[in-house]
């Protein structure tokens, strides 16, 4: 809605704070897009150029990621969501990590029997991947880099997502179903991200971890409930490889 139409239907309403927003909305979302071309081309490089060190690409586009949602976050006076965290919410993530372990690998057995190129392209990441000891694979894979993803996509991307989406909803659509609509928007820019690495297996655990750590923000509205998550099942699909 144009500012002098919302000062026709609501005389109250002060132009100066609206065109504020406006150009709030307007920096955050150039962030956002410079932030997911930018990302999409260093993760697309380090999934597919074999040539390069694929664990020191991989860490060095997992904190490149989180210091760009922290630069995005940075567009809000008042960042939201936090990373504040409560034992029940820890709790509550790391039972969520569990569930989303088995049924991952649940999914991607039926899948892979299907579509083979589930297991090649898995396949392919894995044996890149065995180079470093699984401690290193822990600590950089697991702790640093998922951590540090969960910064820019639950910390800033699916909120600054859901505010631009939010508007174009049905009113009678519920509080609810609006939610899960939000989370599967922004589920859906999550796993066209992970398009640019040509791997399918990774596009189709974006989706599912999208769907899961979207749907912990939505609850707990506490990214490090994600980053907890987040971690948990990474570390877990390093020692458990489901190939």
């Amino acid at each position: 809605m144009s500012i002098e139409r919302r000062q026709q239907l609501d005389p109250r309403a002060d132009p100066e704070l609206d065109r504020q927003g406006v150009r709030k909305l307007d920096r955050q979302g150039v962030r956002l897009a410079v932030a997911f071309v930018g990302l999409s081309v260093i993760w697309g490089l380090a999934f597919n150029l074999t040539g390069l060190p694929f664990f020191p690409v991989v860490v060095a586009g997992g904190v490149v990621t989180g210091l760009t949602g922290f630069w995005v976050r940075g567009a809000n006076d008042e960042p939201e969501p936090s990373f504040a965290l409560t034992w029940p919410i820890a709790g509550l993530a790391v039972v969520v990590a569990l569930v989303h372990f088995a049924v991952g690998h649940l999914l991607f057995g039926i899948a892979s029997r299907v579509l083979p190129a589930f297991t090649e392209t898995a396949l392919e990441v894995y044996q890149r991947t065995g180079t470093l000891p699984v401690w290193g694979q822990l600590l950089l894979g697991g702790v640093l880099t998922a951590g540090l993803e969960e910064v820019f996509w639950r910390g800033a991307f699916t909120t600054m997502v859901a505010d631009r989406v939010r508007p174009h909803l049905p009113d009678g659509l519920g509080r609810k179903r609006q939610g899960f609509a939000l989370v599967v928007v922004s589920t859906a820019g999550y796993a066209l991200f992970h398009v640019a690495t040509l791997k399918l297996a990774l596009i189709a655990a974006a989706a599912l971890g999208g769907l899961v750590w979207g749907s912990l923000l939505l609850v707990t509205r506490s990214v490090g409930a994600t980053i907890i998550a987040h971690v948990l099942w990474t570390c877990l699909m390093i020692i458990f490889p489901p190939t």
